[in-house]
């Protein structure tokens, strides 16, 4: 599904590998190094475009060159035909294995690897790192979903009775919508999530995104020992979340934060934003957490 307007849309390639084809995006700043060029490889948040990492890219203060990627179901990223289900799970090692083509591909003399993922592509991020740590200089966190799993995704993503239940949603959308009126009124419910629901449920064709989606994401879910073993592999890692975050909440990293207390090379941050860490405006206090300047 795409997210981005025509006019937002940048120049993007397709690579088809593991049986996935995988939209992405590569945007390079001047003044590169003739060799070992730095990369970042980005993945963005759920029902956004890759272009999302344009602000990031744009407030990265050294010179690189960025790789941002779609997502499973986003763009055009998604299973080949005739390659298996289309709510298959794509397996951290084979977008590694995509990654290490994509890199191949674009940038021949690439040197140190940072690895950028925000929100559901924090998720990612943290799977691909478990699956491969050493090849990471950096890895950088804004507001990672993965730390906490909530039971409606878990039920909905792996029982059967979340499969039929997403799917008598998608056929009764208007009782979804009477019932989230109802228990917005009661103040069961925030706003925020009252909004979340008609976001995600206003078409059939967006309600199939999000199962597919969810689906195509399940097996990175990996652990907080998983993590934090593969975060004593790497140099450097930063966990940044929004102080206001009302989706992923700077409390969901407190288990993985006491586990890696003696961790130097592990940090934990906020800035005074909600969930949206890639607005422009908030864009330099997160490159400064990342930075230290």
């Amino acid at each position: 599904m795409e997210f981005a307007t025509p006019e937002e849309q940048g120049q993007r390639s397709i690579i088809e590998s593991e049986g996935w084809a995988i939209e992405y995006a590569v945007w390079t700043t001047g003044d590169l190094p003739s060799v070992e060029v730095p990369v970042v490889v980005a993945f963005h948040g759920f029902a956004r475009p890759l272009e999302d990492l344009g602000a990031a890219h744009q407030a990265w203060p050294h010179p690189h060159t960025m790789v941002s990627i779609h997502l499973p179901h986003h763009g055009g990223s998604g299973p080949l035909p005739g390659s298996g289900p289309d709510d298959r799970p794509l397996e951290p090692e084979a977008m590694n294995r995509v990654i290490d083509a994509i890199i191949s591909r674009e940038i021949p003399n690439a040197g140190n690897r940072t690895l950028l993922g925000y929100s559901i592509g924090g998720r990612i991020a943290l799977a691909l790192l478990v699956d491969h740590p050493s090849a990471w200089h950096h890895i950088v966190l804004l507001a990672p979903d993965g730390l906490k799993q909530s039971p409606f995704y878990a039920i909905t993503v792996h029982t059967r009775l979340g499969r039929w239940a997403w799917f008598w949603m998608d056929q009764h959308e208007q009782w979804v919508w009477k019932w989230s009126d109802a228990l917005f009124n009661w103040g069961v419910i925030s706003k925020h999530l009252h909004g979340f629901i008609y976001f995600h449920s206003s078409s059939h064709a967006m309600r199939m995104m999000v199962w597919k989606g969810w689906r195509s994401h399940r097996a990175c879910w990996p652990s907080h020992r998983m993590i934090k073993r593969a975060l004593e592999q790497v140099p450097k890692a930063t966990f940044i979340f929004g102080e206001y975050d009302k989706i992923i909440p700077a409390r969901n990293a407190k288990r993985l934060h006491r586990m890696t207390l003696n961790q130097p090379n592990v940090s934990y941050e906020t800035v005074r934003s909600g969930h949206n860490l890639l607005k422009p405006e908030t864009m330099d206090a997160v490159v400064r957490c990342i930075f230290g300047s």
